[in-house]
């Protein structure tokens, strides 16, 4: 056996591994969810007026995270594109890849995007835009040590 077939080898284990505990994750989310979240209420309780000002609030901050991830994550596209014209290199043509995932991920988690498309927009407060902005953190790491 040679060097490169261990390579493989290990390779073919850490996906196998990954998807197994995906599947899992995946299955013990999905018991959890049966379990413990009440089922949706159609049309959805009006939202009493106090808390109204706040989840203005806090859809406009959403809106506002979410367009600044779409530009730091454009901005990455752009460095790691000029990178990839230069070395043609696997790795720096997944980062474009996550990269793309992102912006979509940036995209579909913005409010503007669900109204435009007919949805209400009403939900878990400051809990939905927690995502976004620890996105936003590690774009910005990202794009600090992509320009070093």
């Amino acid at each position: 056996m040679t060097q490169n077939d261990g390579m493989k080898d290990k390779k073919t284990t850490v996906i196998l591994t990954v998807t197994v505990v995906a599947i899992v994750a995946a299955a013990i989310g999905l018991v959890l969810s049966t379990l413990i979240l009440p089922p949706p209420q159609i049309p959805p309780p009006p939202i009493p007026e106090p808390d109204r000002v706040l989840m203005d609030i806090y859809l406009k901050v959403k809106t506002m995270i979410s367009l600044v991830n779409v530009v730091l994550i454009i901005s990455l596209m752009s460095i790691y594109y000029s990178i990839y014209r230069q070395i043609k290199s696997n790795f720096t043509m997944g980062l474009i890849l996550v990269m793309l995932i992102l912006l979509m991920y940036a995209l579909t988690s913005n409010p503007l995007i669900h109204v435009a498309f007919g949805y209400q927009v009403q939900g878990l407060g400051p809990f939905a835009m927690v995502p976004d902005i620890f996105t936003t953190f590690a774009l910005g790491v990202l794009l600090y040590i992509s320009l070093d």
